[in-house]
């Protein structure tokens, strides 16, 4: 005789198979009977697992008047975890994380080196070139010399900048008191405890600091869990669309997670209102409430970076001055190729390319390629990107933070919808702060007619809109809530101990 089985000793995967393969022959409704009937699996695993299918392929769930769930699949069953599709999505998602993980790092210790380099190298290259014009000055006649004042362009002028630099700064430092000389020391000190590391600061110029919201999703299943707890194990879709500020569309689907995660089903009032029960989680010790105050837990608006605002400043300028000197040396390089310097001329022309070339050419023969790549377009070109990382990605962050203020918004339109849904004026929504305040003057207004298309809506005078469908479902909603009794599913006391007497 064949051994028995017991029916909650299975193998879930071909419970689901089994469940799914009888969805595509028989493409109309069904109910847990008829999947009973037509599949010869138990009720306990049919109950169980027909739950996991309608999550994994879109189930589209209806509740009779009995309370009967009706499943059925009208656009198909394609799997959101498994099969090819799924599973290439998958891999594309991680090679794409992969690279851009990998490239993000090379490119922020490339940017680092570059940026800072870089500069170090032009200055010291401007300061060379001066010392160089200056000696080959004063090694010169009285008349070169004066010929040379007449004509020395950019090395002069430069000269003179950094002289008044240095007098203005020689002269402040001099003339301070000894109270003012401690005073700053001690405020750079301050100052230093409180910087960032400057790898740190330039990332967070070029590429942010992440999003402030990670991980949402625990987030946003601790404030859906935690109102089911402390509302009696139910829920309505148009509270979790509160909690979510998910479209109804939106919210229809995502609502069949919750069911599955958390062994939830869907039940219907006699009149046809459809609620969510979840009575395994009001099987609790901690009776401490957990919602947000009662309220719908907000996003934050993504910073564009947590730089003081002086810092990027001084990143941008400090590119600008890569940028100047790339572009100066590739047009150069361009245009004038390597300066002829007439043989046994009597002293150097104030000119710093010349200069610059004659200090590359003392290392190598040809000093065109250096001139062109490495001091004009490979500076030049970085310098570019310098700008334009953060520029795209201030685009994205306003497009994302546009988005986030959107669904904060809706949150607030939903609930105060759902609090009084006789008589709704949008203008009376009045978002808090700044993470709630969307570009459109009219999101609030949107939002409510977008809920009246499907919730049969109507407006009334003044731009007001009454909910009279919603305020049944509330009162149903309400009144199935009131029929929970929380001491059914009281944990109640001790039976077994595994410290206490008789225990092992």
């Amino acid at each position: 005789m064949a051994k028995a089985t017991k029916v909650y000793d299975y193998k879930a995967e071909e419970v689901r198979d089994r469940l799914a393969s009888e969805f595509r022959r028989n493409r109309g409704e069904a109910t847990v009977a008829d999947l009973v009937v037509r599949t010869g699996l138990p009720k306990y695993q049919v109950e169980t697992e027909v739950r996991a299918v309608a999550d994994e392929y879109g189930a589209r769930l209806r509740v009779t008047e009995s309370g009967e769930i009706l499943y059925s699949f009208p656009r198909g069953l394609h799997s959101r975890y498994r099969g090819l599709g799924p599973a290439l999505k998958r891999l594309w998602k991680a090679l794409r994380r992969g690279i851009a993980a990998a490239a993000a790092f090379l490119f922020k210790i490339w940017i680092v080196v570059m940026l800072v380099g870089y500069f170090v190298l032009f200055l010291a290259l401007t300061l060379a070139a001066l010392a160089a014009s200056i000696a080959a000055q004063t090694a010169g006649s009285r008349d070169s010399r004066g010929r040379s004042r007449g004509g020395g362009g950019g090395l002069m002028f430069t000269g003179r900048i950094l002289e008044l630099f240095v007098r203005i700064w020689f002269y402040g430092e001099l003339f301070k008191s000894p109270e003012q000389r401690y005073y700053e020391r001690e405020r750079r000190m301050a100052r230093a405890a409180d910087r960032r590391p400057l790898h740190k600061a330039v990332f967070s110029f070029v590429f942010g600091d992440g999003d402030p919201n990670e991980p949402w999703a625990e987030t946003e299943k601790k404030a859906v869990t935690a109102f089911i707890q402390a509302n009696r194990g139910l829920i309505s879709l148009e509270e979790f669309m509160v909690l979510t500020g998910l479209r109804p569309a939106e919210a229809e689907d995502a609502i069949n997670r919750y069911l599955y995660e958390f062994e939830g089903s869907p039940e219907v009032t006699p009149n046809g209102t459809i609620y969510y029960f979840f009575p395994s989680l009001l099987r609790r010790k901690d009776e401490r409430d957990r919602t947000f105050g009662g309220s719908a837990p907000l996003k934050r608006l993504i910073p564009f970076s947590s730089n003081p605002r002086k810092a990027n400043v001084w990143f941008a300028a400090l590119n600008g001055v890569n940028l100047a000197f790339g572009s100066y040396f590739m047009v150069n390089a361009l245009s004038r190729g390597i300066p002829y310097i007439p043989p046994g001329a009597q002293r150097i022309p104030a000119d710093f390319y010349l200069i610059v070339t004659m200090f590359v050419r003392s290392a190598v023969e040809n000093p065109l390629p250096v001139l062109f790549w490495g001091l004009g377009f490979v500076p030049a070109a970085f310098a570019v990107l310098f700008y334009l990382v953060p520029f795209l990605r201030s685009l994205r962050l306003a497009r994302a933070n546009e988005e986030i203020k959107r669904q904060n918004l809706r949150k607030l339109v939903y609930a105060r919808v759902w609090d009084k849904p006789e008589t709704v004026d949008p203008a009376s929504v009045r978002p808090p702060d700044e993470a709630c305040r969307p570009s459109d003057g009219r999101a609030a207004e949107k939002a409510v007619e977008e809920l009246a298309a499907w919730a049969e809506g109507s407006p009334g005078a003044g731009g007001t809109w009454s909910f009279p469908e919603l305020a049944r479902r509330k009162a149903e909603i309400e009144a199935a809530r009131g029929a929970v009794k929380p001491e059914d599913y009281a944990l109640g006391g001790a039976v077994f101990d595994s410290e206490g007497p008789g225990a092992g």
